[in-house]
């Protein structure tokens, strides 16, 4: 059974799993961001179900009012990840204790301020389609959906991540078909989404990786347009130690691999 709820008013979840070990899942970017029902919850646990062995997985959600929960002064230039990493960091001392973190494209960014600024909350960090900042055609992606929500257009904005989550021509049609639907969003979902992504366009760590201290897998897809072999290869040699294996595909790599995926991360977190 998976359970889900709000934490500190502020983060929806979905909870799976009844074993000892707590991981916490930081998930890509989403457009709507309601608290999981159970549709979604069975989702998480069907496609994470080889990592709930043994272990308690929390999916954490991006936090809903986040440009309220910040400090005001950052919003002068924009957010940035440090901030939602600081949001994130609260969670999950106030509620887990020290964990291990699985995260994906843009928790993955958040992923990487929490372990260089809060080692002590991060046993081991897998980065999964993700890395020290964006590549050029991703940057025009991220550019693209920000386009699409400041003039409202729903349809083309869901269709869009939908599209690019996936990997094929096939799957890259059907997903933007499918996708595109959906009901007016919720103003507090467009405001929170906005934010995300200028913090996801700012964020660089590829001058601060040396400094990690925490255990770290790169895991990631060949010719991702946000984050191909190059950058994922170049943040996993930035990081001491880091381990780093890259599979063919793109940003779908987690959907369409998923054995392979669960694999690698059981294999190092145990």
């Amino acid at each position: 059974m998976a359970a889900t709820g709000t934490l500190q008013g502020l983060f929806p979840y979905v909870r799976f799993g009844t074993g000892p070990e707590p991981l916490v899942v930081l998930p890509g970017m989403a457009f709507d961001n309601p608290v999981p029902g159970t549709a979604r919850a069975r989702g998480y646990a069907i496609a994470l179900r080889r990592l709930a062995v043994g272990r308690t997985v929390t999916v954490l959600q991006r936090p809903r009012g986040l440009t309220a929960a910040l400090p005001a002064d950052p919003y002068l230039s924009g957010p940035d990840t440090t901030d939602l990493a600081e949001l994130h960091a609260s969670v999950i001392r106030d509620e887990f204790g020290p964990v291990d973190v699985l995260a994906l494209s843009t928790g993955g960014l958040i992923g990487q301020h929490l372990a260089l600024r809060h080692p002590e909350l991060v046993r081991r960090l897998v980065l999964v389609v993700s890395g020290a900042r964006l590549a050029d055609a991703g940057r025009q992606m991220c550019r693209t959906w920000l386009a699409y929500s400041w003039a409202e257009d729903w349809r083309s904005l869901r269709g869009a991540m939908a599209a690019a989550v996936v990997d094929g021509a096939v799957a890259t049609r059907l997903a933007r078909l499918l996708g595109s639907s959906g009901r007016d969003p919720d103003a507090q979902d467009v405001a929170d989404f906005r934010a995300t992504v200028t913090a996801v366009l700012r964020h660089d760590t590829t001058g601060a990786l040396a400094g990690m201290t925490v255990p770290t897998l790169v895991l990631g897809g060949r010719d991702d347009p946000f984050f191909p072999e190059p950058v994922l290869r170049a943040t996993a040699a930035a990081i001491p130690g880091a381990l780093v294996e890259v599979h063919a595909g793109g940003h779908g790599v987690p959907k369409q691999h998923s054995r392979w995926l669960q694999d690698r991360v059981a294999a190092f977190l145990a």
